[in-house]
């Protein structure tokens, strides 16, 4: 009976190749570089970020880049275990906790909720993304509720090697507007 999901396998398959990744700070700096070039990103007042852990392609040079050029930056926390999160302003590193899962996320004494995010940029974590501008998330569905309740441009962060033809996909998954890699940025 049962067995393991397509997606269930395809998560474990896409994290051991992105763990085994050579060279990924040099990746990331790519990456980095792409990112800030975007017109998105140089218009945004708001930058809604994930704040990267393990071998995710790394955000906390962006979001110390986006604090320094006065941006508003905030970052998720998680509300359950059951795909809720909302976003809190963040002015420095220092008002970060570890939080769910082993990522670090606002202090909610120390952070304000933020308000109305229309308009605002938003980095989304994947495992994976394909050619269509669609993720492989990490199974809870934190990211794909949030996006279809809220109005952001949305941006994908992915190392060129987890860049695949097509990934499986659900009536929930949301398609990201942009998808920045080391070799540089696809649009949608």
């Amino acid at each position: 009976m049962g067995g393991v999901s397509p997606k269930a396998a395809l998560r474990r398959e896409f994290l051991a190749r992105r763990n085994a990744l050579p060279h990924r700070e040099q990746l990331d700096q790519a990456i980095r570089e792409a990112a800030v070039l975007l017109e998105a990103y140089r218009q945004a007042d708001q930058v809604l970020f994930y704040l990267s852990g393990g071998s995710e392609p790394d955000t906390w040079a962006l979001l110390d880049l986006a604090l320094r050029e006065g941006k508003k930056a905030f970052a998720p926390r998680c509300l359950d275990g059951e795909g809720s999160m909302a976003f809190y302003r963040v002015a420095s590193q220092e008002e970060l906790v570890p939080g769910r899962f082993g990522l670090w996320e606002p202090d909610p004494a120390r952070c304000p909720l933020a308000g109305d995010v229309t308009g605002a940029l938003c980095l989304v974590p994947g495992l994976a993304f394909d050619r269509e501008g669609f993720r492989l998330g990490y199974g809870k569905g934190y990211y794909d509720r949030f996006l279809a309740g809220h109005s952001v441009r949305t941006v994908g962060l992915c190392y060129g090697d987890l860049l695949v033809p097509r990934l499986p996909r659900g009536p929930y998954d949301r398609q990201v507007s942009c998808l920045v890699t080391e070799g540089g940025v696809r649009l949608f």
